[in-house]
Protein backbone atom coordinates (compact mmCIF):
# COMPACT_ATOMS: atom_id res chain seq x y z
CA UNK A 1 0.00 0.00 0.00
CA UNK A 2 1.29 3.45 -0.95
CA UNK A 3 0.56 6.23 1.51
CA UNK A 4 1.25 7.96 4.84
CA UNK A 5 1.63 6.08 8.13
CA UNK A 6 2.00 6.87 11.82
CA UNK A 7 3.90 5.04 14.56
CA UNK A 8 2.93 6.03 18.12
CA UNK A 9 4.74 5.29 21.39
CA UNK A 10 1.86 4.42 23.73
CA UNK A 11 3.98 5.09 26.83
CA UNK A 12 4.91 8.74 26.20
CA UNK A 13 2.64 9.70 23.30
CA UNK A 14 5.49 10.57 20.92
CA UNK A 15 4.90 9.66 17.29
CA UNK A 16 6.53 9.41 13.89
CA UNK A 17 4.92 10.25 10.53
CA UNK A 18 6.33 8.58 7.44
CA UNK A 19 5.66 7.95 3.76
CA UNK A 20 6.20 4.86 1.66
CA UNK A 21 5.35 3.33 -1.68
CA UNK A 22 5.04 0.03 0.22
CA UNK A 23 4.12 0.69 3.86
CA UNK A 24 4.33 -2.97 4.90
CA UNK A 25 7.92 -3.28 3.70
CA UNK A 26 8.81 0.09 5.16
CA UNK A 27 7.65 -1.07 8.60
CA UNK A 28 9.71 -4.23 8.17
CA UNK A 29 12.74 -2.06 7.50
CA UNK A 30 12.02 0.13 10.54
CA UNK A 31 11.85 -2.91 12.82
CA UNK A 32 14.27 -5.41 11.31
CA UNK A 33 16.91 -7.06 13.55
CA UNK A 34 16.01 -5.00 16.64
CA UNK A 35 17.21 -7.87 18.83
CA UNK A 36 20.63 -7.87 17.12
CA UNK A 37 21.61 -4.21 17.58
CA UNK A 38 25.17 -3.95 18.93
CA UNK A 39 25.57 -0.18 19.26
CA UNK A 40 22.29 1.59 19.97
CA UNK A 41 23.95 5.01 19.68
CA UNK A 42 24.40 4.47 15.94
CA UNK A 43 20.66 3.88 15.41
CA UNK A 44 18.19 6.62 14.54
CA UNK A 45 15.88 7.99 17.30
CA UNK A 46 12.91 5.86 16.26
CA UNK A 47 14.84 2.59 16.44
CA UNK A 48 16.41 3.68 19.72
CA UNK A 49 12.88 4.17 21.07
CA UNK A 50 11.87 0.70 19.88
CA UNK A 51 14.76 -0.77 21.84
CA UNK A 52 14.18 1.35 24.96
CA UNK A 53 10.48 0.46 25.15
CA UNK A 54 10.87 -3.23 24.44
CA UNK A 55 9.87 -3.77 20.80
CA UNK A 56 11.87 -6.67 19.39
CA UNK A 57 9.60 -8.22 16.74
CA UNK A 58 9.50 -7.26 13.08
CA UNK A 59 6.27 -5.47 12.13
CA UNK A 60 4.55 -5.53 8.74
CA UNK A 61 0.84 -4.96 9.44
CA UNK A 62 -1.21 -2.27 11.24
CA UNK A 63 -1.88 -2.91 14.90
CA UNK A 64 -0.51 -2.59 18.43
CA UNK A 65 2.81 -4.30 19.11
CA UNK A 66 3.97 -3.99 22.70
CA UNK A 67 4.18 -0.29 23.46
CA UNK A 68 3.80 0.89 19.85
CA UNK A 69 0.85 1.42 17.53
CA UNK A 70 1.34 1.17 13.76
CA UNK A 71 -1.41 2.71 11.63
CA UNK A 72 -2.05 3.91 8.07
CA UNK A 73 -3.31 7.49 7.94
CA UNK A 74 -4.13 7.74 4.24
CA UNK A 75 -3.52 6.18 0.85
CA UNK A 76 -2.21 8.22 -2.08
CA UNK A 77 -0.19 7.90 -5.27
CA UNK A 78 3.60 8.10 -5.12
CA UNK A 79 3.71 11.54 -6.77
CA UNK A 80 1.83 13.13 -3.84
CA UNK A 81 3.56 11.28 -0.99
CA UNK A 82 5.82 14.12 0.14
CA UNK A 83 3.10 16.77 -0.05
CA UNK A 84 0.72 14.64 2.03
CA UNK A 85 3.44 13.73 4.52
CA UNK A 86 4.35 17.37 5.14
CA UNK A 87 0.67 18.20 5.65
CA UNK A 88 0.36 15.49 8.32
CA UNK A 89 3.62 16.55 9.98
CA UNK A 90 2.39 20.13 10.26
CA UNK A 91 -0.97 18.95 11.57
CA UNK A 92 0.26 16.42 14.16
CA UNK A 93 3.72 17.79 15.09
CA UNK A 94 5.29 14.33 15.64
CA UNK A 95 8.22 14.37 18.08
CA UNK A 96 10.26 11.58 16.48
CA UNK A 97 10.34 13.46 13.16
CA UNK A 98 11.85 16.42 14.99
CA UNK A 99 14.49 14.16 16.54
CA UNK A 100 15.46 12.72 13.14
CA UNK A 101 16.95 16.08 12.09
CA UNK A 102 20.38 17.39 13.14
CA UNK A 103 20.33 20.02 15.91
CA UNK A 104 19.81 23.50 14.47
CA UNK A 105 18.16 26.62 15.87
CA UNK A 106 16.15 27.17 12.67
CA UNK A 107 15.26 23.58 11.89
CA UNK A 108 12.40 21.82 13.62
CA UNK A 109 11.35 19.61 10.70
CA UNK A 110 12.99 18.66 7.42
CA UNK A 111 12.80 21.90 5.48
CA UNK A 112 10.31 22.09 2.61
CA UNK A 113 11.67 22.70 -0.84
CA UNK A 114 9.55 23.61 -3.81
CA UNK A 115 7.79 20.29 -4.30
CA UNK A 116 7.61 20.90 -8.05
CA UNK A 117 11.35 21.56 -8.42
CA UNK A 118 13.03 18.79 -10.39
CA UNK A 119 16.35 17.21 -9.50
CA UNK A 120 18.45 14.41 -10.92
CA UNK A 121 20.52 13.09 -8.02
CA UNK A 122 23.04 10.54 -9.25
CA UNK A 123 25.16 8.16 -7.19
CA UNK A 124 27.94 5.87 -8.37
CA UNK A 125 28.51 2.19 -7.51
CA UNK A 126 32.10 1.12 -8.23
CA UNK A 127 31.92 -2.63 -8.77
CA UNK A 128 35.69 -2.99 -8.95
CA UNK A 129 36.19 -1.47 -5.50
CA UNK A 130 33.17 -3.09 -3.82
CA UNK A 131 33.22 -6.52 -5.46
CA UNK A 132 29.46 -6.88 -5.85
CA UNK A 133 26.50 -5.52 -7.81
CA UNK A 134 23.87 -3.36 -6.08
CA UNK A 135 21.43 -5.56 -4.16
CA UNK A 136 22.76 -8.72 -5.78
CA UNK A 137 21.58 -10.90 -2.89
CA UNK A 138 17.99 -9.94 -3.73
CA UNK A 139 18.40 -11.56 -7.17
CA UNK A 140 19.46 -14.93 -5.76
CA UNK A 141 17.18 -15.48 -2.77
CA UNK A 142 14.15 -13.89 -1.17
CA UNK A 143 15.02 -10.79 0.82
CA UNK A 144 13.28 -7.59 1.86
CA UNK A 145 15.53 -5.81 -0.59
CA UNK A 146 12.88 -3.88 -2.44
CA UNK A 147 13.95 -1.19 0.02
CA UNK A 148 17.26 0.64 -0.13
CA UNK A 149 19.52 2.14 2.53
CA UNK A 150 22.20 4.72 1.71
CA UNK A 151 24.51 6.65 4.02
CA UNK A 152 26.06 9.99 3.10
CA UNK A 153 27.83 12.84 4.86
CA UNK A 154 26.46 15.47 2.49
CA UNK A 155 24.07 17.94 4.10
CA UNK A 156 22.12 18.22 0.84
CA UNK A 157 20.57 14.89 1.87
CA UNK A 158 18.25 16.83 4.19
CA UNK A 159 16.38 18.02 1.09
CA UNK A 160 16.07 14.62 -0.56
CA UNK A 161 12.86 13.26 0.96
CA UNK A 162 10.50 12.50 -1.91
CA UNK A 163 13.36 12.78 -4.42
CA UNK A 164 14.94 10.01 -6.48
CA UNK A 165 18.57 8.92 -6.37
CA UNK A 166 19.68 7.27 -9.60
CA UNK A 167 22.43 4.66 -9.47
CA UNK A 168 25.09 4.15 -12.12
CA UNK A 169 27.28 1.04 -11.96
CA UNK A 170 30.85 1.03 -13.30
CA UNK A 171 32.53 -2.27 -14.21
CA UNK A 172 36.03 -2.84 -15.62
CA UNK A 173 35.98 -5.98 -17.72
CA UNK A 174 39.09 -7.94 -18.58
CA UNK A 175 40.13 -7.13 -22.15
CA UNK A 176 38.21 -3.83 -22.26
CA UNK A 177 40.31 -0.67 -22.44
CA UNK A 178 37.73 1.44 -20.64
CA UNK A 179 35.31 0.88 -17.81
CA UNK A 180 31.72 0.09 -18.80
CA UNK A 181 28.91 2.11 -17.21
CA UNK A 182 25.29 1.03 -16.76
CA UNK A 183 22.22 2.85 -15.50
CA UNK A 184 20.98 0.39 -12.89
CA UNK A 185 18.11 1.69 -10.73
CA UNK A 186 16.74 4.53 -8.68
CA UNK A 187 15.56 4.81 -5.08
CA UNK A 188 12.62 7.03 -4.20
CA UNK A 189 13.61 8.46 -0.81
CA UNK A 190 10.97 8.03 1.89
CA UNK A 191 12.96 8.78 5.02
CA UNK A 192 15.95 10.95 5.86
CA UNK A 193 17.48 10.61 9.31
CA UNK A 194 20.57 11.94 11.04
CA UNK A 195 22.99 9.97 13.21
CA UNK A 196 26.35 10.45 14.87
CA UNK A 197 28.76 7.61 14.15
CA UNK A 198 32.47 6.94 14.57
CA UNK A 199 32.88 8.67 11.18
CA UNK A 200 31.10 11.85 12.31
CA UNK A 201 27.71 13.21 11.24
CA UNK A 202 25.92 10.99 8.74
CA UNK A 203 22.60 11.10 6.93
CA UNK A 204 20.69 7.88 6.33
CA UNK A 205 18.47 7.71 3.26
CA UNK A 206 15.84 4.98 3.02
CA UNK A 207 13.33 4.31 0.28
CA UNK A 208 11.87 1.99 -2.37
CA UNK A 209 13.89 0.55 -5.24
CA UNK A 210 12.98 0.78 -8.93
CA UNK A 211 15.20 -1.27 -11.24
CA UNK A 212 15.79 -0.53 -14.88
CA UNK A 213 13.75 -3.02 -16.88
CA UNK A 214 17.18 -3.97 -18.13
CA UNK A 215 20.43 -2.13 -17.28
CA UNK A 216 21.12 0.61 -19.83
CA UNK A 217 24.63 0.76 -21.33
CA UNK A 218 25.68 4.40 -21.13
CA UNK A 219 29.09 4.64 -22.80
CA UNK A 220 27.73 4.98 -26.34
CA UNK A 221 24.97 7.50 -25.58
CA UNK A 222 25.54 11.07 -26.86
CA UNK A 223 26.95 13.35 -24.19
CA UNK A 224 28.00 10.63 -21.75
CA UNK A 225 31.73 11.45 -21.79
CA UNK A 226 31.06 15.08 -20.83
CA UNK A 227 28.49 14.00 -18.21
CA UNK A 228 30.90 11.52 -16.60
CA UNK A 229 33.96 13.76 -16.59
CA UNK A 230 32.53 17.21 -15.86
CA UNK A 231 29.06 16.92 -14.32
CA UNK A 232 29.91 13.87 -12.19
CA UNK A 233 33.59 14.72 -11.69
CA UNK A 234 34.63 11.30 -12.99
CA UNK A 235 32.33 9.82 -10.32
CA UNK A 236 34.67 10.89 -7.52
CA UNK A 237 32.44 13.15 -5.42
CA UNK A 238 29.51 11.07 -4.24
CA UNK A 239 25.91 12.12 -4.86
CA UNK A 240 25.60 14.90 -7.45
CA UNK A 241 22.61 16.77 -8.89
CA UNK A 242 22.89 16.41 -12.68
CA UNK A 243 19.63 18.16 -13.59
CA UNK A 244 21.42 20.90 -15.59
CA UNK A 245 23.21 18.40 -17.84
CA UNK A 246 21.24 17.52 -21.02
CA UNK A 247 22.35 13.90 -20.50
CA UNK A 248 19.95 13.70 -17.54
CA UNK A 249 17.07 13.14 -20.00
CA UNK A 250 18.25 9.54 -20.40
CA UNK A 251 18.37 9.03 -16.65
CA UNK A 252 15.01 10.64 -15.84
CA UNK A 253 12.99 8.65 -18.38
CA UNK A 254 10.46 6.94 -16.09
CA UNK A 255 9.55 4.35 -18.73
CA UNK A 256 12.97 2.71 -18.16
CA UNK A 257 12.10 1.57 -14.63
CA UNK A 258 9.94 -0.92 -12.76
CA UNK A 259 9.42 -1.37 -9.03
CA UNK A 260 11.63 -4.27 -8.00
CA UNK A 261 8.90 -6.30 -6.30
CA UNK A 262 7.01 -6.35 -9.62
CA UNK A 263 9.82 -8.26 -11.33
CA UNK A 264 8.60 -11.86 -11.28
CA UNK A 265 11.96 -13.53 -11.91
CA UNK A 266 14.84 -11.50 -10.51
CA UNK A 267 17.37 -14.25 -11.18
CA UNK A 268 16.45 -14.20 -14.86
CA UNK A 269 16.87 -10.39 -14.85
CA UNK A 270 20.40 -10.81 -13.48
CA UNK A 271 21.26 -13.67 -15.84
CA UNK A 272 20.16 -11.64 -18.86
CA UNK A 273 22.44 -8.80 -17.80
CA UNK A 274 25.42 -11.05 -17.08
CA UNK A 275 25.02 -12.87 -20.40
CA UNK A 276 26.01 -9.59 -22.08
CA UNK A 277 29.28 -9.31 -20.14
CA UNK A 278 32.43 -10.49 -21.90
CA UNK A 279 34.30 -11.09 -18.64
CA UNK A 280 32.59 -14.20 -17.27
CA UNK A 281 34.72 -14.14 -14.12
CA UNK A 282 32.48 -11.27 -12.97
CA UNK A 283 29.28 -13.32 -13.29
CA UNK A 284 27.26 -15.06 -10.61
CA UNK A 285 25.22 -16.95 -13.20
CA UNK A 286 25.76 -19.01 -16.33
CA UNK A 287 23.33 -20.35 -18.92
CA UNK A 288 23.45 -24.09 -19.66
CA UNK A 289 20.93 -25.33 -22.26
CA UNK A 290 18.69 -22.40 -21.38
CA UNK A 291 18.85 -23.15 -17.66
CA UNK A 292 20.30 -20.62 -15.22
CA UNK A 293 23.04 -22.05 -13.01
CA UNK A 294 24.96 -20.55 -10.11
CA UNK A 295 28.68 -21.17 -10.05
CA UNK A 296 29.34 -21.12 -6.29
CA UNK A 297 31.58 -24.20 -6.49
CA UNK A 298 33.59 -25.79 -9.26
CA UNK A 299 34.27 -29.52 -9.28
CA UNK A 300 37.88 -30.42 -10.16
CA UNK A 301 39.38 -33.85 -10.79
CA UNK A 302 42.78 -32.39 -9.99
CA UNK A 303 43.40 -29.49 -7.62
CA UNK A 304 47.14 -28.84 -7.40
CA UNK A 305 48.90 -26.95 -4.61
CA UNK A 306 51.67 -27.67 -2.12
CA UNK A 307 52.96 -30.36 -4.55
CA UNK A 308 49.80 -32.36 -3.88
CA UNK A 309 46.91 -33.33 -6.15
CA UNK A 310 43.38 -33.35 -4.74
CA UNK A 311 39.92 -34.19 -6.04
CA UNK A 312 37.21 -31.88 -4.81
CA UNK A 313 35.74 -28.42 -5.19
CA UNK A 314 37.01 -24.87 -5.29
CA UNK A 315 34.87 -22.04 -4.00
CA UNK A 316 34.21 -19.26 -6.52
CA UNK A 317 35.52 -16.00 -5.05
CA UNK A 318 32.82 -14.07 -6.90
CA UNK A 319 30.47 -15.38 -4.18
CA UNK A 320 32.69 -14.22 -1.30
CA UNK A 321 30.39 -11.36 -0.24
CA UNK A 322 27.30 -13.54 -0.47
CA UNK A 323 29.06 -16.07 1.76
CA UNK A 324 29.58 -13.25 4.26
CA UNK A 325 25.99 -12.01 4.07
CA UNK A 326 24.13 -15.32 3.93
CA UNK A 327 26.25 -18.41 4.66
CA UNK A 328 23.14 -20.62 4.79
CA UNK A 329 22.48 -19.90 1.11
CA UNK A 330 25.99 -21.03 0.13
CA UNK A 331 25.73 -24.09 2.38
CA UNK A 332 22.50 -25.17 0.66
CA UNK A 333 23.97 -24.58 -2.80
CA UNK A 334 26.67 -27.14 -2.01
CA UNK A 335 24.24 -29.91 -1.05
CA UNK A 336 23.26 -31.11 -4.57
CA UNK A 337 26.91 -30.97 -5.69
CA UNK A 338 27.89 -33.22 -2.82
CA UNK A 339 25.33 -35.77 -3.99
CA UNK A 340 26.56 -35.55 -7.60
CA UNK A 341 30.17 -36.19 -6.54
CA UNK A 342 29.99 -38.42 -3.44
CA UNK A 343 33.71 -39.26 -3.58
CA UNK A 344 34.85 -35.63 -3.45
CA UNK A 345 35.41 -34.67 0.18
CA UNK A 346 37.49 -31.48 -0.05
CA UNK A 347 36.63 -27.83 -0.68
CA UNK A 348 39.25 -25.11 -1.16
CA UNK A 349 38.27 -21.71 0.25
CA UNK A 350 39.92 -18.36 0.74
CA UNK A 351 39.82 -17.06 4.30
CA UNK A 352 36.22 -16.37 5.36
CA UNK A 353 34.80 -16.52 8.89
CA UNK A 354 31.72 -18.44 7.72
CA UNK A 355 33.83 -21.44 6.73
CA UNK A 356 33.19 -22.48 10.33
CA UNK A 357 29.43 -22.78 9.66
CA UNK A 358 30.14 -24.66 6.44
CA UNK A 359 32.43 -27.11 8.24
CA UNK A 360 29.80 -27.73 10.90
CA UNK A 361 27.15 -28.38 8.24
CA UNK A 362 29.41 -30.86 6.40
CA UNK A 363 31.55 -32.61 9.05
CA UNK A 364 32.80 -35.22 6.55
CA UNK A 365 34.08 -32.57 4.12
CA UNK A 366 37.58 -31.17 4.57
CA UNK A 367 37.74 -27.38 4.24
CA UNK A 368 41.20 -26.34 3.02
CA UNK A 369 42.32 -22.73 3.38
CA UNK A 370 45.60 -21.99 1.54
CA UNK A 371 47.40 -18.77 2.48
CA UNK A 372 50.65 -16.89 1.88
CA UNK A 373 52.75 -15.04 4.44
CA UNK A 374 51.43 -14.21 7.89
CA UNK A 375 47.72 -14.16 8.72
CA UNK A 376 46.88 -10.62 9.83
CA UNK A 377 45.75 -9.77 13.36
CA UNK A 378 42.01 -9.28 12.68
CA UNK A 379 41.79 -12.95 11.71
CA UNK A 380 43.58 -14.37 14.75
CA UNK A 381 40.44 -15.16 16.77
CA UNK A 382 38.76 -16.70 13.73
CA UNK A 383 41.79 -18.88 13.03
CA UNK A 384 41.79 -20.07 16.65
CA UNK A 385 38.22 -21.28 16.18
CA UNK A 386 39.16 -22.97 12.90
CA UNK A 387 41.89 -24.96 14.63
CA UNK A 388 39.34 -26.50 16.99
CA UNK A 389 37.73 -28.35 14.06
CA UNK A 390 39.32 -31.41 12.51
CA UNK A 391 37.78 -30.74 9.10
CA UNK A 392 39.32 -27.27 8.70
CA UNK A 393 42.97 -27.05 7.62
CA UNK A 394 45.03 -23.93 6.99
CA UNK A 395 47.91 -24.66 4.61
CA UNK A 396 50.76 -22.27 3.93
CA UNK A 397 51.82 -21.85 0.31
CA UNK A 398 55.23 -20.43 1.30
Amino acid sequence: MCGIYKITNLVNGKSYIGQSINISNRWKQHTQSLDKIKNIDEENPLRRAFCKYGLTQQVSQPGIYGNFKFEILLECDKESLTENEYAKIEELQPEYNRMMCPPSPDRMWPRKENLNEQHCYVQYHNYDALGYLPGEDSFLYKTEDDVSHTVSRKRVCLNMKGQKIYLIVGIKQYGHKKKDFFLWEYTQIEEVSFTESMHGQEYSLDGSRFLCKEPIYLNDLPGFDYFAKHTMGSFAYGIQDAINDPFSKYILNESNYIQINKIKDRLNWLANFESQLDDKALCLTSLNDGKIELNCFQYCDEIQFCNEVHTGFTFNERFYNLFQWNPDFIIEEFRPLQKQHPNAHEVVFSLNENILKFAQAYPDTLCIIPYCGEIEDPWNDVVKEFKKHKNIELRSLD
